[in-house]
């Protein structure tokens, strides 16, 4: 590959409309639209090619916690304060369905690969799966002794993986509906989970700063990052497989390079905690949220990542170094804040200035 055409990540898109800290933000299958939901009680859905076409949508009462979108339809689920989910269409007067799933808070909601089925994680200490468009509830996993933070079916579906308050990650058997293995952590408290779009691997989002991946199969700890300063929300993997991001309290995204275990970027976009990133269906662009109220979209480039031409660019750039005691971890490979990565800092890009509301 020509170092020349290679290009760092860049932001494109800014979009303001919530009144609230936004608390998750989602790609739909086609990546040309994206679902928020906030503590203002509403989701949005924004259009991507057409924003005067973006929806808002009091979906809830109360605030909402999470959202998805269903890979087989057009189908939206979001979750709330009030214990409800609901099963929409994202259009105005589009059919809602709605029912109480939990009797406390739901804090996750995830449609299985198939469409037909989704799962829901609450405060009431339970994982629950449900089929629609019955609204049908088929089982309970239990195990968790605290709140559920997320719950997300495996890429083939025969599996959820949850996290929560109580330190633990568990992956359950969809058909048998047992926990088939957990793992407890001593040190933070489980935000947020996902799964490696091809291998049999989740990666975990602490309270303590860190990020976590486990390889299921030998049911070990692989790669421990300590690259953030305060608590990690959320983060994704790139569809390829290869890399990672993460939005952190700590006001800033990272771009990991799994394969070489290894942070690569650091980006600052926002002012105030970045609640929510994601990746879209190819990974050409990836979009985060915050606490500001602020959704942005950015351009990714690491499909056309240029393992060399990025080695070469870290020895001219402000590198971020931070000293930190070291760790252990079995033969986990650790990772800490004081391994190199190019920053950028788009706070004040003409993206971000030239932003209106737009609603």
């Amino acid at each position: 590959m020509n170092p020349g055409k290679f290009t760092d990540p860049y932001l494109t898109s800014h979009f303001q409309g919530h009144s609230e800290c936004i608390t998750q933000i989602r790609f739909n299958p086609k990546g040309d639209k994206i679902a928020s939901s906030s503590l203002d009680t509403t989701v949005i859905v924004w259009n991507l090619k057409d924003t005067a076409r973006c929806i808002s949508h009091s979906a809830h009462e109360e605030r909402v916690y999470g959202i998805c979108w269903s890979p087989k339809s057009n189908l939206l689920a979001s979750c709330a304060h009030n214990s409800s989910i609901k099963i929409w269409e994202p259009k105005p007067h589009g059919a809602i369905e709605e029912f109480i799933a939990h009797g406390k808070p739901v804090r996750s909601v995830d449609f299985h690969p198939a469409g037909t089925m989704v799962v829901t994680g609450s405060d009431d200490k339970s994982v629950k799966l449900w089929r629609i468009p019955e609204r049908k509830f088929l089982t309970s996993f239990i195990g968790h002794r605290n709140w559920v933070r997320s719950a997300k079916f495996s890429p083939n579906g025969k599996y959820v993986a949850t996290c929560g308050d109580d330190k633990s990650l568990r992956i359950f058997d969809v058909n048998t509906r047992s926990c088939i293995c957990s793992f407890t952590e001593e040190l933070g408290m489980g935000r947020q989970l996902t799964w490696h779009p091809y291998r049999n691997i989740v990666a975990v989002a602490l309270s303590c700063n860190r990020v976590k991946m486990f390889d299921l199969s030998s049911q070990e700890l692989i790669q421990l990052y300590k690259v953030h300063n305060a608590t990690v929300n959320d983060l994704a993997f790139h569809p390829n497989g290869n890399f990672m991001l993460t939005g952190s309290d700590d006001e800033t995204m990272k771009i990991l390079d799994v394969l070489e275990g290894r942070p690569i970027y650091t980006l600052s976009c926002h002012i105030g905690r970045v609640m929510s990133v994601d990746f879209n269906y190819d990974g050409s662009s990836f979009a985060c949220a915050s606490s500001d109220k602020h959704l942005l979209v950015w351009k990714s480039n690491l499909n056309n990542y240029d393992f060399s031409a990025h080695d070469m660019k870290s020895q001219n750039e402000i590198l971020e170094r931070h000293d930190v005691p070291e760790a252990t971890a079995g033969n986990s490979n650790i990772i800490s804040p004081s391994s190199k990565s190019i920053r950028i800092d788009s706070r004040h890009c003409t993206a971000l200035k030239s932003h209106k509301n737009n609603f």
